[in-house]
């Protein structure tokens, strides 16, 4: 059961990853693309919520390295946009949540799932199942036993 286990987890581990890899190419283009409506320079507000995107990107390419780390600095960035967004505009309502955005939140609760189920606290995904934890074997222990010392007697 453990290898259904970790197949699971290294596919879940792989689609975050191509997610993350097309959320940040997609970035890349927007950022290297000047848009030619623009007359005036951006706003701090808008700068501040760009930087909250910026912080969500780089959560989630750190998360190829730390899955943990990563994915929680995705969220966070992303959760300071949101924040940033609806105090300065005044827009609390589901509009925030139609937003393009929220697609770098999915590869981030992901990377968190592959951290905390390869992390051995569950041993497995939901309904997997690994079975009773192994006894751990102290080395020292076994190689001392049968060797004629007071223990044997």
């Amino acid at each position: 059961m453990r290898q259904v286990a970790t197949r699971h987890v290294v596919i879940i581990r792989r689609v975050a990853r191509a997610w993350t890899v097309v959320l940040a190419a997609v970035a890349l283009m927007i950022a290297l693309s000047p848009d030619p409506n623009v007359v005036g320079p951006i706003p701090l507000s808008e700068r501040i919520e760009l930087g909250f995107y910026v912080l969500a990107i780089a959560g989630l390419l750190l998360a190829w390295r730390f899955e943990g780390i990563g994915g929680a600095v995705a969220i966070v960035g992303l959760a300071g946009h949101y924040v940033t967004f609806g105090l300065s505009r005044g827009d609390w309502g589901l509009q925030i949540l139609l937003t393009p955005g929220l697609l770098l939140a999915v590869p981030g609760f992901l990377f968190l799932l592959c951290w905390v189920v390869s992390r051995g606290k569950g041993g497995s995904l939901p309904g997997g199942g690994s079975g009773p934890p192994k006894a751990r074997v102290n080395p020292l222990e076994s190689h001392t036993q049968g060797q004629g010392g007071d223990a044997d007697r």
